[in-house]
């Protein structure tokens, strides 16, 4: 009896064991087929999610992806970030509007046509890898090939940041129309060479441009000639002494400039010639820059937001800064944090007119001028919650918030008019005569030794003349001694 059940015992073991490798390699099958992850949000949103899998090559598309073929408008995101792959193969057709990322990878070659079947692809992320400039090239870009001719893909967005790219092929750009926005930043470039410009200068409807931190000095004149959709772009981190002239080209389009971090001394009124559709400006962080100098914004007719802000070498800013643009103040917002200032003109600006001000994080003397523009010109109210600037001087009110000023010590500020006082000897005091004394007696002085120094002069000339012999002139034909 003990024996049947022992034998009916180990017989469930091995069931249970068996069912058990079974369900495992089940699973494992199943992930070995299903390497990614998906989710669907709606009929119109599906995302492939392939991050952080160890992958070394692109499998292929999970059938569910084809399945939503017949929705015109369905959006597909694709990721494979932070995986090994090396090699961007070609990919298989996909349906819909299609965005993939291949950030953080090691990819170091891309094949022709990688992305030809995927003919609404409209986002491709390709930054963080170690793609080299000869890599891009306009045929991996290209679409399918019909009526005897590649044709164009939709693409609109494409990031090549932190990569090793030097330089661009001038045919990069050739079977994507549709590029709006382009990201270069983090990039070796250091010269924006003939061939990257006719690339650049390519992309006619670019409306963003990254070229922050590309070791780059200069951009050519002509560079962005051609691209009038040029709306944003960002020169932050780079070797610019002043800002680049070749901007004024897209003055007409350019809305929004970034310009931290270059190694510039000063603003002045070349820096911003033609951008007069400029509406936000960011000028941060740049370690070197002293001041802004007379009419520096004026070209500017168009900006509403000024981030001056960061600079931690700033201490003086013109009150003519701003000088003809106060008839048409067209300014909201004015962060002059974190410099070097400690004072302003009380007519830099209509401080009246501007609805969010900025001023924490610099050494303020709190004097009349300031008192004036916080109180009397309503600067003090456009301060943000939490963020009123403090007095570092005078000492007595170091510490203070600038909204505390109070103006007892300071002249009323009125526009009228006082009488004159006639002047009478009783206003004289001791230290006024004196000094008029001391002032009678020191151009006496001056005027005796000049006259001394003339009279010596005089004096040596007249020697001179006497020691001086006459020129004698005879008649040759009276003086007898000749005859």
């Amino acid at each position: 009896m003990e024996y049947r059940i022992n034998c009916t015992s180990s017989a469930q073991v091995l069931v249970i064991i068996c069912v058990l490798v079974s369900l495992s390699c089940a699973q494992k099958a199943e992930v070995e087929s299903a390497p990614c992850d998906i989710s669907r949000n709606d009929d119109n949103n599906l995302t492939l999610n392939c991050s952080r899998r160890s992958l070394s090559h692109i499998p292929e598309w999970p059938v569910q992806i084809t399945k939503i073929d017949k929705v015109s408008d369905a959006h597909v995101l694709i990721t494979f970030f932070n995986n090994t792959i090396s090699n961007v193969t070609q990919l298989p057709a996909l349906p819909g509007r299609i965005a993939i990322s291949f950030k953080a990878n090691r990819i170091v070659e891309i094949e022709k046509d990688a992305f030809g079947d995927v003919g609404r692809l409209v986002y491709l992320d390709l930054s963080k890898n170690l793609i080299k400039g000869d890599v891009l090239r306009g045929e991996i870009f290209r679409g399918p090939y019909r009526d005897n001719k590649y044709n164009n893909i939709t693409l609109e967005t494409l990031n090549l940041g932190h990569n090793e790219i030097h330089s661009l092929d001038k045919d990069l750009f050739q079977y994507t129309p549709n590029l709006t926005r382009l990201y270069l930043n983090n990039n070796p470039i250091e010269i924006l060479d003939h061939v990257t410009v006719l690339a650049l200068a390519s992309a006619t409807n670019l409306e963003v441009l990254d070229l922050s931190k590309t070791d780059i000095a200069t951009i050519p004149l002509h560079t962005f000639k051609g691209l009038t959709k040029l709306q944003q772009i960002d020169l932050s981190n780079n070797k610019f002494v002043t800002v680049p002239e070749s901007l004024s080209i897209v003055g007409n389009s350019l809305k929004y400039l970034t310009f931290n971090n270059n190694p510039i001394v000063e603003l002045n009124d070349d820096s911003f010639i033609g951008l007069t559709k400029l509406v936000e400006l960011e000028v941060a962080e740049n370690d070197y820059l002293d001041e802004v100098k007379r009419n520096t914004f004026v070209p500017l007719t168009s900006l509403r937001v000024l981030h001056l802000c960061h600079n931690g070498n700033l201490r003086y800013i013109s009150r003519s800064a701003f000088r003809g643009m106060k008839d048409k103040w067209t300014l909201k917002e004015v962060y002059l944090d974190d410099n070097n200032l400690s004072e302003l003109s009380t007519d830099l600006m209509p401080w009246d007119k501007l609805e969010i001000l900025g001023m924490t994080g610099n050494s303020w003397l709190c004097n009349c001028d300031l008192a004036n523009i916080v109180t009397a010109q309503g600067a003090g109210k456009k301060f943000k919650f939490g963020e009123i600037p403090y007095c570092a001087a005078p000492m007595r009110l170091s510490g203070e918030y600038i909204t505390n000023i109070t103006v007892s010590f300071c002249p009323t500020f009125d526009n009228t008019f006082t009488s004159k006082r006639s002047f009478r000897i009783g206003d004289l005091k001791p230290k006024h005569v004196l000094w008029s004394i001391f002032g009678v007696t020191v151009v006496v002085a001056i005027g005796m030794v000049l006259g001394w120094i003339v009279k010596a002069m005089k004096t040596v000339y007249k020697k001179k003349i006497k020691k001086t012999q006459p020129i004698r002139y005879i008649n040759l034909n009276e003086d007898s001694s000749f005859a």
